[in-house]
């Protein structure tokens, strides 16, 4: 019959005692953590709350794992081996197995005053690695199991809020839980400070144990049943199962039995769907009761290790006066007894008498006191014994059955004992001599050999257990292995990407200086182009060919000849184009445009003021009267005077365009307007070298200027002849191009 399996879900290293017990009792134990416990990620607020421990009133530990860390913290803070723990500051816990640590660490009555739940004074082995104060899990509040209760509605049930209202309590626990002591300390007036002394999270089976797990759930599996110790356990295993197992095989772990410590981890497993929850008592006392009652049924029945002892004859009793025919000694699964009886003569039926018994010469008292008392004595042994053995071990020895007694008569006793020697009880004693010491030889062989089979299966199963440790530790290798193999193929694959990029740059920077060279040639050429067909510059384009000549004449390559013969014959063409005062032409046409506002108009002619006529009169006019007469000079002023006036009221001038005089005050505006668009267009076609539209937009501005405006004024005659200064700077120039450096330099790439 295949042995039973109970998963073992506490965190690795915490159930050793538990798992040596159920190896020892028959049932194979598969280790599965569902929590890992390590340090806190911030150690520094419990480093702070442990150097200043005389400031509180009270400190709780929440389970052994606190108590563990935060004296081994509580040791670095003082700089010693083992930690002192202060002792005016009483300590509470919620369980027998943290009483049991702090005991451990030095902590217990009568140097400390330690408060813990009633009964938690006795020797358990280990708590459930749960954060008792965040979600009770020990205990049995209906009366089960042990029918004491190990959590935080205990504790406070211990405690005395009226002495801790004002004063400050320290809760040393994990990560996570709920705060119902803590909130019932607040509520008391007492100021809390909890602080993390450990994390706990959800491990990452290996795969050989997911392999066994699926082992476990076939149909054909042995059967097995998981020991869940804490709700955040089967929180985490409902979670991995729905990542890793399949449909069916997730199916048959919900039906597979559970053995629960505590109420709400039951609850909390039935809430996932788990249908067979068993509930144990608190402890590991508890939780192997509750295993071994359940894998009793599949183990293999005591009968079949039984021993039967040889049947006594009717007329045997033992020595309690009860017959011990057919009575039968069982061989439990971790011991075995063997029991060898030596069967006692019958009298004959039919005779009166009892036999005789033979004489004291002939056969001496010890060997008749080795062939009438059992040979070998029981013995005991630690290990399991096979069916075989025991079997073999128990039953009496052939050579042990007693020789047929002859016949006894009142005649023949007579005639025997006159006529010849007792021959026959000799023979008979010493063959019963020889049969004993025969039996017991017999009998040590199988005690030695038995005691090496014991020993050995003892060895093997040692070996075995050791084999587990060493297995979960090489998975526990193997995992941290992956992780790290994962991290390094990480860092590979980052390292190689940042090795194609050095490489990249390194190709980059190391290019060699004709490539740099070629390509600042490249550039130099292509700006003068540019510049030739953008704004026609020949004196950039020029120095840009010079300047990459000059390049090319330092390196003194000859793979650079021919280029150099194209460059040279771009600039000889270059400085054959004749000098084109392209932005001196601009210039004036912008002064021509500011001062068309300023021309004045045939329309806009005004008749001369007195001053104005005085100031035309010729100077030598005066001078001429003063040398004359006073008659003379009277007669001309007069007509100076007649002069004057006509000369203010008619005019005579000649105007071949009568249009001219009859502009009003808004054609003359937009005839200015209409003169500066077309001198600003005749600007944009000059700087675009559109010939044709600069010399038609420019005769048409001078036609207006030439029809509408007075001509004999200085300031039109002014604008005219900057107008004509522009026509005259604007010479067409045909402009070369550097076709044939830049063809030079493709062809010098391709090499």
């Amino acid at each position: 019959m295949p042995r039973p399996t109970v998963v073992v879900t506490r965190p690795a290293g915490q159930s050793r005692q538990l798992t040596e017990a159920l190896l020892a009792a028959g049932v194979d134990v598969l280790s599965f953590p569902l929590l890992t416990i390590g340090p806190a990620a911030d150690e520094g607020p419990l480093r702070e709350a442990l150097a200043r421990l005389d400031d509180f009133a009270l400190a709780v530990f929440v389970s052994p794992n606190a108590i563990a860390y935060a004296l081994d913290a509580l040791a670095q803070v003082q700089g010693v081996a083992v930690a002192a723990w202060p002792a005016g500051v009483p300590v509470a816990v919620v369980g027998p197995a943290s009483v049991a640590a702090l005991a451990e660490r030095g902590i217990a009555a009568p140097g400390h005053r330690v408060i813990a739940p009633a009964g938690a004074s006795i020797e358990m082995s280990q708590d459930a690695e749960v954060d008792t104060a965040a979600q009770p899990h020990a205990g049995d509040p209906e009366g089960n199991g042990a029918g004491s209760r190990f959590d935080s509605e205990a504790l406070w049930a211990q405690l005395e809020p009226a002495t801790l209202a004002g004063r400050r309590v320290l809760i040393v626990r994990g990560n996570g839980g709920r705060d119902w002591l803590a909130d019932q300390l607040r509520a008391a007036g007492a100021e809390v400070h909890a602080v993390e002394a450990y994390r706990r999270s959800m491990p990452i089976p290996g795969a050989m144990q997911w392999h066994a797990v699926r082992e476990s759930l076939k149909p054909e599996a042995a059967p097995h049943a998981w020991l869940l110790t804490s709700s955040e356990a089967v929180r985490n295993l409902d979670t991995l199962a729905r990542e890793h197992l399949e449909e069916g095989e997730f199916a048959r772990l919900r039906e597979a039995p559970c053995i629960a410590p505590h109420a709400r981890i039951a609850e909390q497993a039935a809430a996932l769907g788990f249908g067979r929850v068993v509930r144990a008592a608190p402890g590991d006392d508890g939780l192997l009761a509750a295993c071994l009652q359940w894998a009793a049924p599949h183990i293999a029945p005591p009968e079949q290790f039984a021993v039967k002892a040889p049947a006594m004859p009717d007329a045997a009793v033992d020595g309690e006066g009860s017959p011990a025919t057919g009575a039968v000694v069982a061989a439990p699964a971790i011991a075995a007894t063997a029991v060898q009886v030596q069967p006692q003569p019958q009298p004959r039926p039919g005779n009166a008498a009892p036999a005789t018994m033979p004489p004291p010469h002939a056969e001496p008292p010890a060997a008749a006191a080795t062939a009438a008392a059992p040979s070998p004595t029981p013995s005991t042994k630690v290990d399991r014994v096979t069916q075989d053995n025991t079997t073999s071990t128990s039953a009496p020895s052939p050579g042990a059955t007693p020789p047929p007694i002859p016949p006894s008569g009142p005649a023949t006793a007579r005639a025997a004992g006159a006529g010849r020697f007792p021959w026959g009880w000799l023979v008979l004693a010493v063959m019963l001599v020889a049969l004993a010491g025969a039996f017991w030889w017999l009998q040590q062989r199988v005690d030695r050999l038995t005691d090496e089979l014991a020993r050995r299966q003892q060895t093997n199963d040692a070996l075995v257990q050791e084999t587990r440790v060493l297995s979960r530790q090489a998975q526990e290798l193997v995992k941290e292995m992956q992780a790290k193999v994962g991290g390094l193929e990480a860092q590979v694959g980052e390292a190689r990407d940042k090795q194609a990029a050095l490489e990249q740059v390194y190709h980059d920077l190391m290019r060699n200086r004709d490539d740099w060279e070629v390509a600042e040639i490249q550039q130099l050429l292509t700006n003068a182009g540019q510049q030739l067909q953008l704004t026609g510059n020949v004196q950039v384009a020029l120095s840009a060919l010079q300047s990459a000549d000059m390049r090319l004449a330092r390196s003194d390559k000859p793979q650079y000849n021919l280029l150099r013969r194209a460059i040279a014959r771009d600039i000889a063409r270059m400085k054959a184009v004749p000098d084109t005062d392209l932005t001196g032409a601009a210039i004036k046409l912008d002064e021509a445009i500011n001062q068309v506002d300023l021309l004045p108009l045939l329309s806009s002619e005004r008749m001369l003021e007195r001053s104005e006529a005085a100031a035309r009169t010729p100077a030598s006019a005066p001078a001429a009267a003063d040398a004359g007469n006073p008659v003379s000079r009277w007669f001309a002023g007069l007509w100076e005077t007649v002069r004057d006036e006509f000369m203010q009221v008619i005019r005579v001038r000649r105007v071949d365009d009568s249009e001219a005089l009859l502009l009003s005050g808004d054609q003359g505006w937009f005839l200015r307007e209409n003169v500066k668009l077309r001198l600003l267009n005749a600007r944009l076609a000059l700087l675009s070298r559109n010939e044709p539209v600069f010399r038609n937009d420019l005769a048409a501005a001078q036609a207006m200027i030439s029809r509408y405006f007075d001509t004999k004024s200085r300031r039109v005659q002014g604008v005219q002849t900057l107008l004509k200064q522009a026509q005259a700077g604007a010479v067409t120039v045909q402009l070369p191009t550097m076709a044939e450096s830049l063809g030079a330099l493709h062809a010098l790439k391709k090499e």
